[in-house]
């Protein structure tokens, strides 16, 4: 779970360039110097530098079509939209994941100052925080996870835990660290998949909530997982976040906080799964539906606002 944070100018195309279908084969991409410019640039520079240098790094990436990244994003675009993308299209798409990316380490740093971040469905958060009931948030790489993070750090009691390869992108992790400095310790890593499925039910547990992204597997060696319909193709998606959700008889809350305009998100929250005990045997069965109606819920996401999906991959199965 989560993005890499590269650096910005080459570092951000080479970023973009070295995407494949294994993301977790994908080395880290820019220097330890890019991710400090990054850095400088989100937190210092005027936006009349910043804003033209994300529009022609945008411009750039969306160029290239034989850049797997780049073809991979007019690929999803087709489906999204019913038609293949013109460049400028293209370059919408690479535009926002650009702001999505620097708005990251506003986020961590100062947290909702200076955005503004409407929620709706918010209640379903902090009615089982009230009850001191914990949740299974669900996700995915559409809009920013750094929105919803700077909510919870808006509503008190709300404790939230994030499932992410830490370890895959050690230089941006470590210099966020130094911005949000409760980072690490929110962080669940998914290097040891037992102990991390320990400490998620340990939260659970204790009346936390875990965030989880859905829309991709973790890596090519998963075996807990389910092929669903996504924009007339199937996908393969985890079924952790169900499984674990029903064995700790705990809510599903699918989480989405899209990007609409410059320092401007909307957080939306719905109920997927209210915690009823599901008998073992119709557990698989269950997960199975439970993943499709997140695709399908994804997927109508993604047509009201298909700029906002960043899954740079080919993930359909054809």
């Amino acid at each position: 779970m989560g993005r890499r944070l590269p650096g910005p100018g080459s570092g951000f195309v080479q970023y973009m360039t070295k995407q494949s279908s294994d993301w977790t084969a994908v080395k880290e991409s820019g220097s330890l110097w890019q991710l400090k410019l990054m850095r400088f640039l989100a937190l210092r520079a005027p936006a009349f530098i910043v804003d033209p240098l994300l529009w022609l790094i945008a411009l750039v990436f969306a160029l290239n079509l034989k850049r797997p990244t780049t073809a991979a994003s007019a690929r999803y675009l087709t489906r999204a939209l019913g038609r293949e993308p013109s460049l400028m299209e293209r370059q919408r798409h690479a535009l926002a994941f650009s702001h999505v990316l620097l708005d990251r380490v506003r986020l961590l740093s100062d947290g909702a100052e200076g955005f503004s971040i409407t929620a709706q469905g918010q209640e379903l958060v902090s009615d089982l925080v009230a009850q001191d009931q914990g949740a299974v948030l669900l996700g995915a790489h559409f809009g920013s996870f750094e929105a919803l993070r700077a909510f919870d750090r808006e509503l008190p009691g709300l404790f939230v835990r994030y499932l992410m390869y830490p370890e895959h992108a050690q230089k941006s992790t470590a210099l966020l660290s130094q911005l949000s400095p409760t980072l690490e310790e929110r962080v669940i890593s998914l290097a040891n998949g037992p102990m991390a499925m320990i400490k998620v039910f340990e939260t659970l547990d204790d009346g936390g909530f875990v965030a989880i992204l859905g829309d991709r597997l973790p890596d090519n060696t998963v075996r807990s997982k389910v092929s669903v319909t996504f924009f007339g193709g199937q996908i393969d998606v985890p079924t952790s976040p169900y499984l674990s959700a029903m064995a700790a008889k705990v809510p599903l809350i699918t989480s989405f906080a899209n990007w609409e305009r410059k320092d401007c998100y909307a957080a939306r929250f719905s109920l997927l799964y209210d915690g009823t005990p599901v008998p073992r045997a119709q557990r698989a069965q269950y997960a199975q539906d439970l993943a499709q109606n997140y695709a399908s819920a994804l997927e109508d996401m993604c047509r009201r606002d298909p700029y906002n999906w960043f899954n740079f991959f080919d993930i359909w199965n054809a």
